[in-house]
């Protein structure tokens, strides 16, 4: 259900949600949320991703467009224990080439960072890893 509601910006930034729908919105400390922003439009869209107790890594591939990539990517991290909480893929331009940007929870992760980091780049589809963990 939508609701509509009028605040004030607080300090640099800073906006106060109504505690009635921050607690319906898990906006509690140590959550995280994507902020989608369009400054043409002067819109901020937000999504929780995840609620506090998570630990979180920003993924970001370069890999072959075309079809069984992401079922092989998801799949590895199946198997490792990796959670997708968000994922966005994008081809780039008349190159075969497709670009992955995603979060992940490695709350449950099988090994080490470095070692899921090996595997995606010794996948026959893939040619470039970038893991960064989010604080």
């Amino acid at each position: 259900m939508r609701h509509y509601e009028i605040v004030r910006i607080r300090e640099t930034g800073k906006v106060e949600i109504p505690r009635d729908y921050a607690y319906e919105l898990g906006i509690v400390e140590g959550a995280y949320f994507l902020l989608e922003m369009d400054t043409d439009l002067n819109e901020v869209h937000m999504e929780r991703i995840a609620l506090p107790g998570k630990k979180l890594v920003e993924a970001e591939l370069i890999v072959e467009d075309k079809p069984g990539v992401l079922a092989k990517i998801s799949g590895l991290f199946g198997r490792h224990g990796v959670n997708i909480l968000f994922s966005e893929a994008e081809e780039l331009e008349g190159i075969g080439l497709a670009g992955i940007a995603a979060v992940i929870d490695v709350s449950g992760l099988k090994g080490t960072l470095e070692e899921l980091k090996g595997e995606l780049e010794g996948l026959n589809v893939v040619r470039e890893v970038t893991l960064r963990p989010l604080e």
